[in-house]
C-alpha cells in the first residue's frame, strides 16, 4: 500500500512539471515593464539596443520613453539701452509654449524628441519686399516694431554645459544672459547678450533653425566676451547660411537688393534658396537694379511694378537666405522635423562623443547633466525660457 501511494505520488508530480513545461511554452510569461513616467523637471534618457529613425516622425519606440514635460515662457529682458522705456523682449513678454521631450540612447548615439505647441509655421524671415514710395527694396523687420510686425521663423535652443560653468547646476542657461549692459564698453549694440561670466567658460549650445537648417542643428558654443558677443560657431569646412543680400548701383546710389532669384519665379512666396539650386542654374544671380528697382539677372528681369513684393502682404516677396548643410563639427547634431498643423515635432541624434570637446558637450551615461530650452516663436531674440532642466541616463 505505502508502495502504491509512492508511486501515485511521483507520478502527480511528473504530471504537474508536465503541465507547467506545457503552459511556459504555450503560455510565456511576459517580463514586467513598468510604464514609461512623467517629470516636470527630469529627462530620463532610455537604453536602448538600437535606436530611432531621425525623420521627424514619431517611431513606436519613443512610447516607452518617460515624457519630460513643461511650459516655457518669455520674460522681461529689461530696457532696451537703444529705446529707452522698451523692453528687450517687447510685444513677446508673457507669451508661453507648452513642450514635451523624450529620450533614449545606444552605444554610440543619443536620441531627443522634442514637441511643442505652435499655431503656425513661422518661415517668413525677414523676407525682401519693395517700397513703392522710395523705389527701394527693404526687408521685414527683424525686431518688430509692433504685435504685428513679425516676420521670423521658428526656433529652439538647448544649452549644456562643457566644462564646468561656476553656477550652472543652480541656474543653467540663465547664468549666460546679461542685460541692462552699458553699450560703450560691453553692450556691442544690444543692451542684453548671451556669454560666461568667466574667461575659459565654455557652454554647447544647439540652435535649430526653421530656415536656415538643412537636416542638422547649427551647433554653436559660447564663450566668455568682454564686449558681448559670447555665441561662436562651432568649427565649419562648408557649407552653411547665407544672407540673400548684395549692394549694387541703381544710377543713383549704392542699394541693398535680393542676390538671387528663382527662376521661373513661383506662383507663390518662396523662403529660401538652397546651393543646389544655385549651382544648377535654377537660381539667377541678379545683375543689376534701375531707379525703378527693376531688377535684371541673365536672361530677364523682375518688375516690382507687376504686384505681389508689398511690404507684409505680398505673395511673391523674395527670400533673406541661402542654404547648404553645414559641414565639419559645426553639423554634428543631426535633426528633421515635421510641422503637424498645431506644433513642432523635432528628432535630434549626435555621438555620445565626439573629437571637439572645447566646442561640444560629452555625453558620460555615469553622469547627469543641467540643461536650458528656449522656444522662439516667429522671433529673433525674444525666448521662451525654460531653465534648470535634468538630463540623466537610465541605466
Amino acid at each position: 500500500m505505502k508502495l502504491f501511494k509512492h508511486l501515485m505520488t511521483s507520478l502527480s508530480i511528473i504530471a504537474l512539471l508536465f503541465v507547467g513545461s506545457a503552459c511556459s511554452e504555450d503560455d510565456p510569461v511576459e517580463p514586467k515593464v513598468d510604464p514609461p513616467g512623467t517629470s516636470k523637471t527630469e529627462l530620463l534618457s532610455k537604453k536602448v539596443t538600437t535606436g530611432p529613425t531621425v525623420d521627424g516622425n514619431i517611431d513606436a519606440s519613443w512610447a516607452l520613453c518617460n515624457t519630460l514635460t513643461g511650459t516655457a515662457a518669455v520674460i522681461s529682458a529689461g530696457d532696451d539701452a537703444n529705446k529707452p522705456g522698451k523692453d528687450v523682449f517687447e510685444y513677446f513678454v508673457g507669451e508661453k509654449t507648452t513642450f514635451t521631450m523624450r529620450s533614449m540612447y545606444d552605444a554610440t548615439k543619443v536620441y531627443f524628441l522634442i514637441e511643442w505647441a505652435d499655431d503656425k509655421d513661422s518661415k517668413d524671415r525677414e523676407s525682401w519686399y519693395f517700397d513703392a514710395t522710395t523705389k527701394l527694396w527693404e526687408q521685414q523687420n527683424k525686431y518688430p516694431t509692433s504685435a504685428n510686425d513679425k516676420y521670423y521663423e521658428d526656433k529652439i535652443g538647448v544649452m549644456w554645459d562643457i566644462n564646468g560653468v561656476a553656477g550652472w547646476d543652480q541656474s543653467t542657461c540663465f547664468i549666460t544672459c546679461h542685460m541692462n549692459l552699458d553699450l560703450a564698453t560691453e553692450g556691442g549694440g544690444k543692451s542684453a547678450r548671451h556669454y560666461t561670466k568667466n574667461d575659459g567658460e565654455l557652454v554647447d549650445t544647439w540652435h535649430w533653425k526653421r530656415v536656415r537648417n538643412v537636416g542638422q542643428l547649427d551647433d554653436k558654443h559660447m564663450v566668455h566676451s568682454l564686449i558681448g558677443k559670447g555665441r561662436v560657431g562651432d568649427t565649419k569646412t562648408g557649407g552653411g547660411y547665407s544672407n540673400n543680400k548684395q549692394t549694387l548701383n541703381n544710377g543713383t546710389a549704392d542699394v541693398s537688393v535680393p542676390k538671387y532669384v528663382i527662376i521661373p519665379e513661383p506662383a507663390e512666396q518662396y523662403y529660401w534658396i538652397t546651393q543646389i539650386q544655385i549651382d544648377d542654374g535654377t537660381a539667377k544671380l541678379i545683375t543689376a537694379v534701375d531707379a525703378d528697382g527693376v531688377l535684371t539677372y541673365d536672361g530677364g528681369t523682375i518688375n516690382p511694378a507687376d504686384g505681389g513684393y508689398e511690404e507684409g502682404t505680398g505673395t511673391k516677396r523674395l527670400p533673406s537666405v541661402t542654404i547648404a548643410p553645414f559641414e565639419g563639427p559645426r553639423g554634428d547634431v543631426a535633426a528633421e522635423k515635421t510641422y503637424t498643423g498645431t506644433g513642432w515635432v523635432l528628432e535630434i541624434s549626435r555621438n555620445l562623443t565626439n573629437d571637439t570637446p572645447d566646442e561640444d558637450v560629452q555625453f558620460d551615461v555615469a553622469n547627469d547633466y543641467m540643461f536650458g530650452l528656449a522656444i522662439f516663436n516667429n522671433s529673433a531674440i525674444a525666448h521662451q525660457i525654460k531653465p534648470n532642466l535634468t538630463f540623466k541616463f537610465d541605466k
